[in-house]
């Protein structure tokens, strides 16, 4: 490791401390231990980004697994998700849940100890976080707040996260030090492998919580829903298509624009030998995420192909994607949430994989791992081939998938699981 790095990763300890773990030791000295009221059960939430809770529709589907599996057990529960601001979000067949402004700074760690005696237990969305790749600082903070709550006497549990094989260093010494108490929960058996091997702790094995989310139940057709009737009236076969910048990272910033370009020339080829619905489905509405700017660029090179409709259709709720995608015959995606969405309706995918993150997946399903491809697979005939073999055996992908579902729907029930923690520090 270089000195800079050492001195930032210093530094990411050094921060942590002075903001999260002293005043939080601070408030346990001073006010010993948690009284949360006997009901309404009180359930907290840290996600994946405090910074936009709804953004990521990946984020979105979790939570409405999450607050969908709580209320099933526990119908008057209150949820309450940390985050940077003071705000309500809209979620998926539920009511607004307030997110409390309780996570930056000394500031943060006050309201994040004031909210956590009233709680009943805390879960924290792992996702893709947990590795460090987006920051090591989130990770030393995500810790400290479950070793406080653990130490006050309420529940912890990570929700199943994803672990690569390359996590950063502080983030691994910050998981390191969770407490005995934390339940820790992976979302595949080689992110298990890879935590217990760099972490030096045990942990157990669950699927994404995002399996609990259901469809959208709606009585009637959708123009999305009635674009997708009117292809397959028309004997077309229908591909749902994602993009992501994360995905499609090369190391050339002009690679992704010759991807877009490579894929609309191989989805006209597949239109020549069995006529294609293409639905265009970003999976993160954040600006700077690129599915929009990616799809709507596939989507101007599609307009007009001989014997392929394609249709862009973005929307904000993740449930209502997945009742999309149960209706194709395969979906391409750069985003591990709509991969899940549609595996969770039965539905064949073809994932560029990125920061290991997909293999796991397709092992919960025993599916081939010739049906993901690297970013650089999608700028030759590679592509084209792959999702041409996908579609021919997808009737036999598709009830493989529906045979695997109900076990991999319980592993995702796993993650509402609480152990009350003991009391000896």
């Amino acid at each position: 490791m270089t000195i800079p790095a050492i001195v930032r990763d210093v530094a990411i300890g050094l921060r942590n401390t002075t903001t999260a773990v002293w005043p939080l030791m601070l408030a346990r000295l001073t006010r010993p231990h948690a009284s949360p009221p006997i009901s309404p059960p009180r359930f907290a939430v840290i996600p994946a980004d405090t910074g936009s809770i709804a953004g990521s529709l990946g984020d979105l589907a979790m939570l409405t697994g999450l607050i969908g599996g709580l209320r099933a057990r526990h119908p008057d529960a209150v949820i309450t998700v940390i985050g940077q601001r003071d705000q309500r979000i809209a979620v998926p067949e539920s009511s607004d849940v307030a997110v409390v402004r309780a996570w930056q700074g000394i500031s943060g760690s006050r309201a994040f100890d004031h909210l956590i005696r009233s709680q009943h237990g805390l879960y924290v969305m792992g996702a893709d976080v947990l590795d460090g790749k987006y920051g090591a600082a989130l990770v030393a903070r995500i810790a400290a707040y479950c070793n406080h709550a653990v130490r006050l006497g309420v529940p912890v549990t990570t929700l199943g996260f994803s672990f690569n094989s390359r996590p950063r260093r502080p983030a691994v010494a910050a998981l390191a030090s969770l407490h005995r108490d934390v339940l820790v929960n992976l979302r595949d058996a080689q992110s298990l492998a890879r935590f217990e091997r760099h972490v030096a702790r045990t942990a157990n094995l669950c699927a994404d919580c995002a399996f609990l989310m259901p469809p959208a139940n709606q009585d009637n057709l959708d123009e999305v829903e009635e674009w997708i009737a009117r292809a397959r009236a028309d004997g077309q076969t229908l591909i749902g298509v994602n993009l992501s910048t994360h995905a499609l990272a090369t190391g050339n910033s002009l690679d992704s624009d010759r991807i877009v370009v490579n894929l609309a020339a191989q989805l006209r080829n597949l239109a020549q030998q069995r006529p294609l619905a293409c639905l265009l489905i970003p999976h993160d509405i954040k600006p700077r995420s690129g599915d929009i700017t990616l799809l709507r660029a596939l989507d101007r090179l599609l307009v007009g192909s001989d014997k392929l409709a394609v249709r862009y259709a973005e929307t904000p709720r993740p449930d209502r994607i997945k009742r999309w995608v149960g209706q194709l015959d395969l979906v391409l995606t750069g985003r591990m949430h709509l991969a899940i969405a549609a595996l969770g309706s039965g539905t064949p995918i073809v994932s560029i994989t990125y920061q290991d993150k997909f293999e796991g997946l397709y092992q919960h399903f025993d599916l081939p791992l010739t049906d993901t491809l690297q970013a650089a697979d999608c700028l030759n005939d590679t592509l084209g081939q792959c999702l041409d073999s996908a579609l021919a055996r997808h009737t036999e992908t598709r009830a493989q998938i529906t045979a695997r579902l109900p076990a991999v729907r319980e592993l995702a029930a796993r993650n509402l699981l609480l152990r009350r923690p003991g009391f000896a520090h």
